[in-house]
């Protein structure tokens, strides 16, 4: 009921009806367009928004526009997607760059070790070679049985 008064100055009740009722919203807008939504915030956005001077509804239908908005998820996403590409690049190459180095280690192992054995026989021979010339010298200061004077 809506009290509405004529030109005479009488006052009248008058019901509006349903569709009346909906046509009629803040902006002129019919309010089957829009849906009623209640949400807390944090008393420091509330400031916030407050003297910002901006209406609470524009406020939150920004904000969610931008929250659903298919356009900055796409940005912010392939932004998100070229930096984590950047980064494997960049872990690729730390990975080569250590495969490498383990070749070379490899490599390096494996020339000591052939290193190593060609010295123990070089060691086995000149051990060899010593113990033939300590026989021949053994036999050299024993005399011959005719020899025993």
């Amino acid at each position: 009921m809506i009290d509405i008064s004529d030109s005479n100055g009488n006052g009248k009740r008058d019901e509006l009806s349903a569709a009346e009722k909906n046509a009629k919203s803040d902006d002129g807008t019919k309010s089957d367009d829009k849906k009623q939504l209640n949400v807390r915030i944090s008393t420091e956005l509330y400031n916030k928004l407050d003297a910002s001077g901006e209406s609470k509804g524009a406020a939150v239908t920004k904000a969610l526009e931008k929250y659903l908005s298919d356009d900055t998820d796409d940005a912010v996403s392939q932004e998100y997607v070229s930096a984590l590409l950047k980064q494997l690049e960049i872990k690729d190459a730390q990975i080569s760059a250590l495969n490498r180095q383990l070749e070379t280690k490899d490599e390096q192992i494996t020339e000591r070790d052939n290193t190593t054995k060609m010295h123990i026989a070089q060691v086995q021979t000149l051990i060899n070679q010593v113990e033939k010339k300590t026989l021949e010298l053994e036999d050299a200061k024993k005399k011959k049985w005719y020899q025993f004077w």
